[in-house]
């Protein structure tokens, strides 16, 4: 199972439904194989949004044959911890508490969590009690948004 190239199938479909790709991953569970979408749109996804991506994503996978064996399709939320995975997504929700990791030290520090302030040169500048902090997007290991 190829996640770019499913991707690349997917996002034109949930584009046509009012929604974006958040992220995909491929699991393994209990002997099943899942693959796990997550979906955003404007103002929240609904379960009747994640239904309908399930059933026209799927039909689209395996018409495609996209998936060469039997999986399962699970579509949700983000939720109010919305990873936080492009560059447009830290774009989209400055000003908006998040919490990030990095793969390696930033002079002696890999965890940050306070108010995103600005993007500029693939650098996200994070506010932490009065202090900002700049943080390469490529030395991001993992990145959300949390509640104050």
């Amino acid at each position: 199972m190829d996640l770019n190239k499913i991707q690349t199938l997917v996002e034109p479909v949930l584009k046509e439904i009012g929604c974006e790709w958040v992220e995909g991953k491929i699991v393994f569970e209990h002997g099943r194989r899942i693959l796990r979408l997550l979906v955003d749109k404007e103002g929240g996804v609904t379960v009747g949004d994640c239904e309908k991506v399930s059933r026209e994503v799927g039909v689209l996978l395996d018409v495609e044959g996209a998936v060469d064996d039997r999986y399962v399709l699970e579509v949700s939320s983000p939720g109010i911890n919305r990873p936080l995975v492009k560059e447009a997504d830290y774009q989209k929700f400055l000003g908006k508490m998040a919490s990030i990791k990095t793969r390696e030290p930033i002079d002696g520090r890999r965890n940050y969590k306070g108010v995103l302030q600005k993007l500029e040169n693939s650098e996200v500048e994070i506010l932490i009690d009065g202090k900002i902090y700049r943080v390469p997007l490529a030395l991001v290991e993992k990145a959300k948004l949390v509640e104050a």
